[in-house]
Order: C-alpha cells, then structure tokens, then sequence
C-alpha cells in the first residue's frame, strides 16, 4: 500500500491563517502549511508517521477507499439537484463526511446510492371513489 493513495483534502483555514491537509481514511491525520505545496509535503510525511505509528500499535491500518467526488459530481450521478444529495448527506442516507462548508462523498458510497431503489416524490395516497355529495346527504 502506498501512501500517496490516500485521498487528500486541502483548505484554507481563516482561524489558522494556513493550508490544512486531511486524510479522510486515516483518523486524525491532518497536516498544515503556509503554502499548498507545504501543506501537501507536510501530509506525505504525516501519512508515513500515521502508518508506521499504527504498525507499532499492532492498530490496523485503514486501506485507501478510493476518490472522493463533490456535491456536484454526486448529484449528476445521481440525477439529483445539489440540495437534494445535501439533504441527503445530513439526514445520513447518503455516507458523506462534512469538509469545510460542504461534503465530500466517496464514489463507491454514490455508486451503492444510485443502485439502492428509492421512493420518488409524494407517497402514493389510495383514492377509492367518493359518493356524489348528493348520495352522501341523502344516506345520512
């Protein structure tokens, strides 16, 4: 397993004036640079320190999970608008971890998603066929 396929998130952080780099699969690794380049070189080394720490602790490490798509990307996929696969990710329906002011959801959790038979629109109500007004008066 190498390290650098793990799926690496990047943003500016306001209150740490600096770049923050995640690693999704592997809890708690995160790294930060004044630059987006330093911020990533920061990450590949924390990403062996990270492995080689679980190794030691005889901890399992977490294989890559494979390419992280947008809220956009998931919705065309999906054949849905961007509110709704948003709505979906924090009702916990779809798998999603919030990144920033938005979410980021793994391919095979869409892709499991889109197979998975949903219920489009209103429930379906069953109308049996009313009387006339004029029926139901006179039976009262």
């Amino acid at each position: 397993m190498k390290q650098n396929e793990y799926q690496m998130v990047i943003y500016w952080s306001d209150e740490d004036q600096a770049y923050i780099v995640e690693v999704l699969e592997l809890p708690g690794c995160m790294a930060d640079g004044n630059t987006r380049q330093e911020a990533l070189a920061n990450a590949e080394v924390i990403i062996q320190e990270w492995i080689e720490t679980a190794r030691d602790l005889n901890r399992v490490v977490p294989a890559p999970q494979g390419r992280l798509l947008t809220i956009s990307e998931a919705a065309n996929r999906l054949g849905l608008s961007l509110a709704m696969v948003r709505r979906y990710c924090v009702e916990g329906k779809l798998s999603a971890q919030k990144i920033g002011r938005d979410w980021a959801i793994r391919q095979r959790d869409v892709e499991r998603f889109a197979a998975t038979p949903r219920h489009s629109g209103r429930p379906s109500l069953r109308y049996t066929r009313s009387l006339p007004i004029a029926q139901r008066v006179s039976e009262k």
